[in-house]
């Protein structure tokens, strides 16, 4: 299934989640006092997910997806990446530039980012190949894309 996320216009502006026609599928409010935080909420405005982006002795990503908790660390080394905590997956990629896949435990690819231009603008496309976990592929997602607009000189208050 291939989804496009798309960044609002001003720093109030969230994400917007689009399916392949074009039409919106989730929005994503963003949050940033005192700390960022995002809801990820379907058609009908049910809450999906609850992100925060936390700093306590470290930066890191936490994600609550239905019961299950998440923790998404940036890392830098090599390349800009994700350490996740709390499941299986694996981050591959360069988080800096946009692209990057998210891999099962057996090494399947479950989920690919790219940056891309849609019919609403520039933003990324993600195709998502096991619809189970959907929402937590969005939500990491997310965050990837938070971090990047993090990056474009303070494009999102971090107080």
């Amino acid at each position: 299934m291939k989804l496009f996320i798309k960044r609002g216009t001003s720093e109030t502006d969230g994400f917007t989640i689009y399916t392949e026609k074009g039409e919106p599928c989730f929005a994503a409010d963003v949050r940033a006092e005192p700390s960022i935080r995002i809801t990820l909420r379907g058609r009908g405005g049910e809450l999906l997910s609850t992100i925060r982006f936390n700093t306590f002795m470290l930066s890191y990503f936490s994600v609550r997806c239905g019961k299950r908790l998440y923790v998404l660390v940036p890392c830098l080394g090599r390349r800009f990446a994700f350490a996740i905590y709390g499941s299986t997956f694996r981050f591959v990629g360069n988080l800096s530039d946009g692209r990057f896949s998210m891999l099962g435990a057996d090494g399947e690819t479950v989920m690919t980012q790219k940056k891309c231009w849609t019919a609403h603008g520039d933003g990324y496309e993600l195709d998502i190949k096991d619809e189970r976990y959907e929402i937590f592929m969005i939500s990491a997602a997310l965050c990837a894309d938070i971090c990047l607009a993090l990056g474009e000189s303070d494009a999102l208050p971090t107080s």
